[in-house]
């Protein structure tokens, strides 16, 4: 048996499996859950796929490349994910406060045995789950009591990264998830248009990701090569994936698509 992940109604990816585990619907979200050989076991959700064998990947490129562009984060925002291994690896960094948007809990919760720091992650003191609607949070910060993040990482295609502008501090980072780079260049293009007034806006990928998934890293000071903290990320310990070479890599694009970006794209 086969799961597929589709990007567009033109590509698409194909996972062995062994069988299906189980299935849960939640209040917005479906999770299906199956077992592999290869990759331990896969949890396929509307906004994409986790493999468990694999998430070091997405969890330590996002959390890292972000927390070692920025000279001293203090708090991050994960909205538009389930993937808990993301915070995780955010709590690495000392002092380092993670809020998790997320109101899909019956999903979130049957991930228990997914994601291994989950219990780990929950009991953190470092660490608050928000358990409200995107819309329903974001209009509580326009009031007096606003939380403003240093690192806000949108995961959620569907919501529009303006709406979290607002949230970043001065110096903030914004990092959205975005059509694949290759694939879909124009789609990337109006993308990075639709980012307004950052100084920063610069696509980039997870080296040898399965998955394939692209992001855009946006910020009005830091540049993410240039003002890398390179002692922070050489001594993160532990790790699978991320090193500070891969970091730097993840930005370097094909000269077809560099051409296309030219003048929109600001690095």
């Amino acid at each position: 048996m086969w799961v597929t992940k589709s990007y567009n109604d033109k590509f698409q990816q194909e996972y062995k499996i062994e069988r299906k585990l189980h299935e849960v619907k939640g209040e917005r979200h479906t999770l299906e859950l199956f077992t592999s050989k290869a990759f331990g076991e896969i949890a396929l959700l509307e906004e994409g796929m986790l493999l468990q064998k694999m998430l070091c990947v997405q969890s330590e490129f996002l959390a890292h490349l972000l927390a070692c562009s920025h000279r001293a984060p203090k708090r991050v925002l994960i909205a538009g994910s389930f993937n808990l291994e993301i915070a995780f690896e955010f709590l690495r960094h000392q002092d380092l406060c993670v809020d998790f948007l997320q109101f899909d809990l019956k999903v979130l919760e049957s991930l228990v045995s997914f994601f291994p720091h989950y219990k780990e992650v929950m009991e953190s003191p470092r660490f608050t789950l928000i358990p409200q609607q995107s819309k329903e949070f974001l209009r509580q910060n326009t009031q007096e009591n606003r939380v403003s993040y240093d690192i806000v990482l949108l995961l959620d295609s569907a919501q529009q990264a303006q709406d979290y502008q607002p949230l970043l501090e001065e110096k903030g980072i914004l990092m959205i998830k975005s059509p694949q780079i290759l694939l879909e260049t124009l789609e990337v293009k109006r993308l990075l248009e639709s980012l307004g007034d950052f100084g920063v806006k610069m696509p980039c990928f997870a080296p040898l990701s399965l998955l394939q998934d692209c992001y855009i890293f946006a910020s009005k000071i830091y540049h993410p090569t240039a003002d890398i903290q390179l002692q922070r990320a050489d001594m993160l310990e532990g790790l699978q994936y991320y090193h500070a070479n891969l970091h730097l890599s993840a930005f370097v694009l094909p000269k077809s698509v560099k051409n296309m970006l030219f003048g929109v794209a600001k690095n």
